[in-house]
């Protein structure tokens, strides 16, 4: 069948200035000549199956797959025709997920809650993402069994065959007035699933180019008699030709498919401007060179909605107009039939995560984390460095220089940052600081490895012009905190005058520089390992462990006599500069009293409810530094070792509008 809806689209789009709403000009059809199909898709859900915030220990009400179910049922009261679709990242995510997969583990014979919420709402199918791929294939594998309707990928091939691990598409029948529709589903995952989780997947899979695959595919669907086509890819947009992990934009180029539920960037489209000013992007109608498409944010924040009008010509369907929206879920209750079959791991998860670790004299947050030296990053890097010394005493390798690179996880995306407050530590404490369930790795790197992995780090600044007197911003948005790695161990400064891969200064261990020939171990996980944030590529990995970061740092916590008290070793800092601009970045409104003692950083104004306006002051972090007594300089201490490592995959796209 040919792409009627781009056709049609094409001949409305005279109207469109004149349309307010998500709806196309070519879903004016006549109604008394149309039937509809509503297809609902949820995204990213992560685990999220109450609207509860497990960090915080309180309800929020803007999410919950429990609420989404509502909708769902709502949505079904009102249209006869219609399908329920997951785009992926549903079994992780949350300390619920985390409940199922490692704290209290799910048997391959035992009900899984997650695949009984799903089967409950009567998803019709669903996409494997790439965070499913996060507690290993065997885990997946038995989780999905358990679902009442199938699991897609069209891009997973068994290692060494040309045989796909999971069926690559579905085609669902459904009889609209006495005739029968088939709906094609197919899912997609990004390919860089083998360089994030390489630890579960080497080996035993191999991942293929998500249009590539859709190209392979759709035809064969059309010939097995699929009327529309649904692409299901748990997958973004971006516009660059060369567009991998998030190829929605390119995908939606692919003749035969119909509609699009993406996801994976965790944004809302329709009704947001998360991607206007693209050419083809229309955010007010909702498609993407002109195929429908939704993208429901994450959490259940949302559901997307996709109305297709659809006319029957002897034994024909062509999609005669269509409505695209992404709906809130904010205002529906709980589904209460929900609520009472998750209820039980709910109860235990947020008795898991109040359960106590230990104490800290020390306030640990990310509010500034990205411009200096940070009590969470090093709190890190100290766990990982013990937990590195410890397994390597007595080894070959107890006599090399060991290291710790770590990041700051929580420190800006959606405006959530770590912020542990002195005094008791409990479970989601350290959940707050280390998010992702990583397994920590050592890698072997000589000097120029070393630098280079500092450089890709150095770019989550904005390179300043000292010259100008404009207010210039000094954090790269754009680049996730999660990539931005300091490395314990070793001193350093970063010149952020300077363009990226030219900033990092003065690298030197135990007081001497750092060469070429130089050898280290450096302490950090299974991502970054694997390539992750294309910080190391192809380097030794010398020990790959199944500890969690996350139980290395709550064994350290655990371990230590009397309240955790963290200093840090300002082993890196910015190179000072003079100029007239007022160097400036964002960050929770909670840093302004912290900002009053910091001789580095100063308050400039409130932005929004929760986030304000900061300078830094270079100079003065290094007038300041030089007070410091030799004896704690961290070239004189014990190098470290440590760092973590979560997909990339989920940055704000672009700076803060009020940042131009």
């Amino acid at each position: 069948m040919k792409n009627i809806l781009r056709n049609k689209w094409v001949l409305g789009g005279l109207m469109t200035g004149l349309l307010f709403s998500t709806t196309a000009p070519a879903a004016q059809a006549d109604a008394e000549d149309t039937e509809k199909l509503v297809i609902m898709g949820t995204t990213d859900i992560h685990a999220y199956m109450m609207p509860y915030d497990y960090m915080n220990d309180t309800v929020d009400d803007t999410y919950g797959l429990t609420k989404v179910h509502t909708l769902v049922e709502e949505i079904r009261s009102e249209h006869e025709n219609t399908l329920l679709l997951d785009n992926g990242d549903i079994i992780q995510g949350s300390i619920f997920g985390d409940m199922l997969a490692l704290v209290d583990p799910v048997g391959a014979d035992e009900p899984h809650v997650i695949m009984d919420a799903m089967n409950m709402m009567g998803y019709d199918a669903a996409t494997l993402g790439n965070h499913e791929f996060n507690f290993g294939l065997d885990y997946l594998d038995e989780t999905i069994a358990k679902a009442d309707f199938p699991w897609l990928s069209a891009n997973v091939y068994n290692d060494g065959t040309e045989d796909l691990r999971y069926d690559p598409y579905a085609i669902i029948e459904k009889v609209i007035n006495g005739e029968t529709l088939n709906v094609g589903v197919i899912g997609l995952v990004p390919p860089q699933i083998m360089t994030w989780d390489r630890v579960h997947l080497d080996g035993n899979v191999y991942v293929n180019e998500i249009v590539e695959s859709a190209k392979t595919y759709v035809p064969q669907m059309k010939e097995e008699g699929a009327d529309i086509v649904v692409a299901v890819a748990h997958s973004g947009i971006n516009p660059a030709e060369d567009a991998s992990e998030n190829a929605g934009y390119q995908l939606s180029q692919v003749e035969g498919i119909d509609a699009m539920i993406l996801g994976h960037q965790h944004n809302v489209f329709p009704g947001t401007d998360a991607y206007s000013g693209i050419d083809g992007i229309d955010v007010e109608a909702g498609t993407v060179n002109g195929v429908p498409t939704v993208m429901p944010g994450a959490w259940g924040s949302h559901l997307g909605v996709i109305e297709l009008d659809l006319t029957n010509t002897d034994g024909q369907w062509e999609v005669a107009g269509f409505d695209s929206e992404a709906r809130e879920t904010a205002a529906y209750e709980p589904h209460p039939d929900m609520v009472s079959l998750v209820e039980e791991t709910h109860e235990a998860t947020i008795e898991y995560v109040n359960s106590p670790v230990g104490d800290t004299a020390t306030d640990l947050n990310t509010f500034f984390s990205r411009v200096m030296d940070n009590e969470v990053v090093q709190l890190v890097n100290d766990a990982q460095l013990d937990y590195m010394e410890q397994n390597f005493a007595s080894t070959e390798y107890e006599d090399m220089a060991m290291l710790s690179a770590a990041a700051p996880f929580r420190a800006g995306r959606g405006g959530a940052y770590t912020n542990v407050e002195e005094g008791s530590i409990a479970i989601r404490d350290v959940n707050d600081i280390y998010v992702y369930p990583n397994t920590l790795h050592v890698v072997k790197v000589n000097g120029t490895e070393l630098h280079n992995w500092l450089e890709r780090s150095a770019e989550n600044f904005l390179q300043i012009d000292p010259d100008s007197s404009d207010r210039q911003y000094v954090i790269n948005t754009d680049f996730a905190s999660f990539d931005f790695d300091t490395i314990e161990g070793v001193e350093y400064q970063i010149d952020v005058t300077q363009p990226v891969g030219e900033r990092i200064v003065g690298l030197t261990y135990e007081g001497e520089d750092v060469t070429e020939e130089d050898e280290f171990l450096v302490a950090t996980n299974n991502y970054r390992a694997g390539g992750g944030g294309a910080h190391i590529d192809g380097v030794e990995t010398v020990l790959a462990s199944t500890d969690e970061n996350r139980e290395v740092i709550i064994d350290y916590i655990r371990d230590h006599d009397g309240p955790l008290e963290v200093e840090v070793t300002n082993n890196w800092s910015l190179v000072p500069f003079e100029t007239d601009a007022q160097v400036v970045f964002e960050s929770d409104l909670q840093g302004e009293p912290l900002a009053d003692t910091t001789p580095f950083v100063s308050f400039v104004e409130t932005v929004n409810d929760t986030t304000g306006l900061f300078q830094i002051h270079p100079q003065e972090h290094v007038e300041d530094g030089d007070d410091e007594d030799e004896d704690d300089r961290p070239g004189n201490r014990p190098p470290h070792a440590g760092q973590p490592g979560p997909p990339p995959h989920a940055g704000q796209p672009g700076p803060p509008p009020h940042a131009n």
